[in-house]
């Protein structure tokens, strides 16, 4: 209750994060691309969705349960792949696989995060999914989609949406060490931004004092850092092509989805191949900045794949209403990434579960309001549907 009183919004733990994050780490959190237009774009689209409340509908309580791909989640929100996590908050990809066990929600693991498969794997204990960037060499990506399979990841979610890096240019004016294409080392600037922030400090010297990329470690020369970026530069950034995804299709047994599509045509293509879904997003607004926000494609895509087909939606979702609306448009399944870095970064440990919390008492309350009982339900309360 005492998180609840102090950090009742999600954004209210993005200030104190930005806080506490050296600004290398978080100008990758938190920016796009380009002018960063899509990026806060992908937020704005969310407010001009409005919903309209019905009246007298008696006692409501919501019930929130998810049954997907072969599992049942307490609600219909999980934890979004990111990447460097352990640049932006050390040792978050436990806090945010503890919270998601905790909670029965997934959490999708980066293939560039800073554990290995294998360790959040165990601690996730069944609510693990593995975020694949399928690398230039068949051998590596094949014996990542095996650990993943042999540490007990129930879903593979392939990202197709990054041919290549983008400028991200408000990272390379903090003088980023990695994840920006003009990385430049540790610094003077650097390290000075580190020394304003203590608590990150003291939290990446109890974790090793470095970062590190330790799911990739094993296929690079060495684990120098330079040279592990430059692998993950050569290797993840191959641009895959449709002969690569009927080939993961081929190896992975269980559910998988596929996350970066914004093409109505693509959708149905890799529907068409076998997948067992379909993950709506721009990445963040992190790759073009000239791209459609995500939900103003959600409906798009529901309509050119139908009903049956699993959409999950990601980007821009920063509360339980997003949440909501994101639903109330045609999705089955919400994802969101930033706002359990915020939360690591605002409180540490505790910050991924506080977020699940906010979210799942703002989903009720909204529900509550509309007088919704079941996520089905929303999109007729879609104010367009209402007024015609």
């Amino acid at each position: 209750m005492k998180l609840m009183n102090a950090y009742p919004r999600i954004s209210d733990l993005e200030a104190k994060a930005k806080q506490r994050i050296p600004k290398f780490a978080w100008a990758y959190l938190h920016s796009g691309t380009g002018q960063n237009r899509l990026r806060d774009k992908n937020q704005e689209a969310f407010e001009a969705i409005q919903l309209t409340p019905r009246v007298l509908a008696g006692r409501i309580v919501p019930d929130l349960k998810t049954h997907i791909l072969g599992q049942a989640f307490t609600m219909p929100v999980g934890i979004a792949p990111v990447g460097l996590t352990t640049m932006i908050w050390p040792g978050s990809e436990k806090m945010c696989a503890r919270a998601a066990r905790d909670a029965e929600v997934p959490m999708t693991l980066s293939t560039v995060a800073g554990e290995t498969i294998e360790t959040i794997g165990k601690i996730a204990d069944g609510y693990g999914w593995f975020q694949l960037y399928p690398p230039r060499d068949k051998d590596v990506r094949n014996d990542l989609i095996k650990r993943a399979a042999d540490a007990g990841y129930k879903t593979l979610v392939v990202t197709v949406d990054v041919p290549s890096p983008s400028r991200r240019e408000d990272m390379g004016k903090t003088g980023a060490i990695v994840g920006s294409r003009s990385k430049t080392g540790i610094t003077p600037r650097i390290l000075w931004q580190t020394m304003q922030c203590p608590a990150w400090s003291f939290s990446m010297l109890n974790a090793g004092g470095r970062l590190r990329f330790k799911t990739l470690e094993r296929y690079a020369d060495n684990n120098q850092l330079s040279d592990i970026s430059a692998y993950i530069g050569e290797q993840l950034n191959a641009g895959s092509d449709w002969q690569a995804m009927e080939e993961i299709r081929a190896l992975w047994k269980g559910p998988m989805l596929v996350k970066g599509v914004l093409h109505p045509d693509d959708a149905k293509a890799l529907i068409a191949i076998g997948v067992d879904g379909l993950v709506i997003s721009n990445h963040g607004g992190r790759q073009l900045d000239g791209a459609p926000t995500s939900l103003q494609q959600l409906p798009i895509i529901r309509k050119a794949v139908g009903s049956d087909v699993f959409l999950a939606f990601d980007s821009g979702v920063r509360s339980g209403l997003d949440v909501v609306r994101a639903l109330a448009l045609g999705a089955d399944f919400v994802m969101m990434g930033r706002p359990f870095l915020y939360g690591a970064g605002a409180v540490g440990a505790a910050g991924p579960g506080h977020v699940l919390d906010i979210v799942r008492d703002e989903i009720t309350n909204v529900m509550i309001q509309l007088g919704v009982r079941q996520p089905s339900e929303l999109p007729a309360y879609l104010t367009d549907k209402a007024t015609g």
